[in-house]
């Protein structure tokens, strides 16, 4: 376990404010060891969005990428958190953020990753709302179609009670998928259920943003945290609840707090 790493477990333990300084020092490095620098930079990106600093995780994002990508190293082959920073650039029109997303891809050579993704996103911000390229984005406040009960899984139907943990979790998902908040819902209110995993959690801390529910909202975010893992060794904390514009509307001083004070993912175990 490199620096970085070890830097980002403690963080993970409910420090992150303590450990960004540490962890800005080694992603601003200048000739560091690549793997921990742009490890480091990963996760204090992470932190500062959680920190309601998202101009600093953007510059931060573009030096890196024009500092390191032109050599052709591991970086070439990451995307997240850098292109979430990006995106995230403050106070600016879509059509800004699609030049900057341009501009830093030409700094990665071509055929990489992260290249072929800051391009995609820039060339998507013409055609898409900016919301819908953010992390977490789901079809929030949209009517199940009549349609939409053909795609729910056969489990939904039968009586959650009775259902092992497994089948539970297969409800949950069908539920998501086929955007059937009514029904998830239902399950909350009336069943004392909560979802298992992160994603279902965040999909219905969203409906209960759009319906002005603030209190069911702040209650699936502080859910999803225990439910969260890292995605890679270098993956501090969830951004989607400070990226996307309709989970930002939950995210209360309350959550801020326990996301960055209490340990998550196998730090909280």
């Amino acid at each position: 376990m490199n620096s970085a790493e070890k830097l980002i477990s403690y963080a993970r333990e409910g420090h992150f404010q303590e450990a960004l300084p540490q962890l800005l020092e080694i992603a601003r490095r200048p000739g560091g060891a690549r793997g921990p620098v742009w490890e480091a930079a990963a996760a204090s990106i992470q932190i500062l969005l959680w920190l309601d600093r998202p101009g600093e995780a953007a510059d931060l994002a573009e030096s890196l990428i024009r500092a390191d990508a032109p050599s052709g190293g591991e970086l070439c082959d990451q995307d997240m958190p850098f292109d979430e920073a990006l995106l995230a650039t403050p106070e600016a029109s879509s059509e800004a953020v699609a030049g900057r997303l341009a501009a830093v891809a030409g700094a990665v050579p071509t055929g990489r990753v992260l290249r072929e993704r800051l391009n995609w996103l820039s060339q998507q911000l013409t055609q898409r709302p900016l919301a819908e390229l953010t992390p977490g984005f789901e079809p929030w406040g949209v009517p199940l179609p009549p349609s939409g009960a053909k795609h729910r899984s056969p489990l939904v139907e039968r009586d959650f009670e009775t259902l092992t943990a497994d089948e539970q979790r297969v409800v949950w998902k069908s539920l998501r998928t086929a955007n059937d908040f009514p029904r998830a819902h239902e399950l909350v209110a009336q069943g004392g259920h909560t979802p298992p995993q992160y994603a279902e959690c965040s999909w219905m801390a969203g409906w209960y943003a759009v319906q002005g529910d603030m209190e069911g909202g702040e209650a699936m975010l502080l859910a999803a945290h225990g439910r969260w893992h890292p995605y890679m060794k270098w993956d501090a904390i969830p951004t989607d609840p400070v990226l996307q514009p309709t989970l930002r509307l939950v995210v209360t001083d309350r959550v801020r707090e326990h996301y960055l004070t209490r340990p998550i993912g196998p730090e909280a175990k």
